[in-house]
């Protein structure tokens, strides 16, 4: 594939340029709706060359793509494009979601620097006020010495040292109420920040890295149990978001989360994985334990007929086709083996649980 083009780039000026009408000056800056047009032109050719959905996330990302000014973001599409030669909508999800989350560890280091400047502060008030105590210990000191040969001088200097440490710990006080009232803000904004950063806002589930972060936990506890990895992902999404649109597509993948998480328990994480894929840790059992019950599940759901709410048109029956893996070791070996068998699943029919030895169930 061609290198992207910036629309800022000479290209872009030339050819808004050879677009100008006859008689105006082609020397001159080009006219802010050339540069519109030619921007929605080359989005709509980029997506109309990978197949890609005309959907917001894509039109963004083309956009950002095209540009070129966000190397993370370009070098990730490019390694796709350079190993598959075309980008699917899935490959685009998980680039933005990947994207967005190395943002985020600099708004929490920002966060956290700020708090520990505000406990350094605290901390300096704290020290003021310790040097303060010892100046009037010092100057007392002197006075009671003072007092036998020149009381009134000692009075008078009593008085005045007094008088320095009532204001100095006014200040101090008020120094260490607002760096309180600092400290609280910034530890609301920081635990809001982590959280944030950690769910999905469509499921309420966690997401990728929130699900990393919780799987790590607990795969560190000495104590930890056997482990089994899942990646689910709903079939013919594609189909429904076609038929009903991105809103009722948003509904299904909300009924879907709840349905996961009510249905699995407690004893197993579900977290989005991003699109329409979900990946669920299981707790104390092993890969065929984990197929068993994620097989329950796909059972039960399909029981359940959908509606479209908004056009009350029927959506039909609700399927996931899932890989499951043991976890043993290094989890970024069991995500991989989870993602091949649930290619496998999807290869195999759909709408079916497959483990790393043979298929657990088939559609019926």
């Amino acid at each position: 594939m061609n290198a992207p083009v910036s629309l800022h780039s000479p290209l872009d000026r030339l050819v808004s340029w050879f677009r100008r009408g006859e008689g105006e000056d082609p020397w001159a800056a080009p006219d802010r709706t050339a540069l519109h047009r030619l921007r929605y032109e080359q989005i709509g050719a980029f997506l109309f060359q990978h197949g890609l959905e005309p959907s917001t996330t894509n039109f963004d990302f083309a956009g950002r793509f095209l540009d070129g000014l966000e190397a993370p973001l370009v070098r990730a599409a490019q390694e796709l494009l350079n190993a598959k030669g075309k980008l699917t909508d899935r490959d685009v999800e998980r680039i933005v979601e990947r994207c967005a989350a190395s943002e985020t560890p600099d708004k929490l280091d920002k966060l956290t620097r700020e708090l520990e400047s505000k406990v350094a502060d605290c901390l300096a008030a704290v020290g003021d006020a310790t040097a303060s105590t010892s100046a009037y210990s010092t100057a007392l000191g002197e006075a009671a010495d003072q007092m036998g040969s020149e009381p009134g001088e000692a009075y008078r200097r009593l008085l005045e040292v007094t008088l320095e440490v009532a204001e100095t710990t006014r200040r101090i006080g008020g120094r260490l109420e607002r760096t309180r009232e600092d400290t609280r803000r910034l530890r609301a904004d920081l635990e809001r920040a982590v959280r944030e950063a950690e769910e999905d806002h469509l499921t309420g589930l966690p997401n990728r890295r929130g699900f990393f972060a919780r799987m790590e936990e607990m795969l560190a506890r000495p104590d930890a149990a056997p482990f089994a990895l899942a990646l689910c992902d709903i079939d013919n999404f594609k189909a429904i978001n076609d038929r009903h649109g991105h809103h009722t597509g948003d509904r299904v993948l909300r009924f879907v989360a709840r349905f996961l998480r009510e249905d699995l328990g407690r004893r197993v994480t579900v977290a989005r994985y991003g699109g329409e894929e979900f990946v669920c840790l299981f707790e104390g059992a092993d890969a065929e334990e984990a197929a068993d019950t994620l097989d329950g599940c796909r059972t039960r759901l399909r029981e359940r007929l959908l509606r479209d709410q908004t056009t009350d048109l029927p959506i039909g029956r609700i399927s996931f086709s899932a890989g499951v893996a043991p976890v043993a070791g290094d989890h970024a070996d069991a995500l991989r083996l989870a993602d091949d068998l649930l290619y496998a699943a999807k290869h195999a029919g759909k709408d079916r649980v497959v483990t790393s030895s043979l298929p657990v169930a088939s559609a019926a």
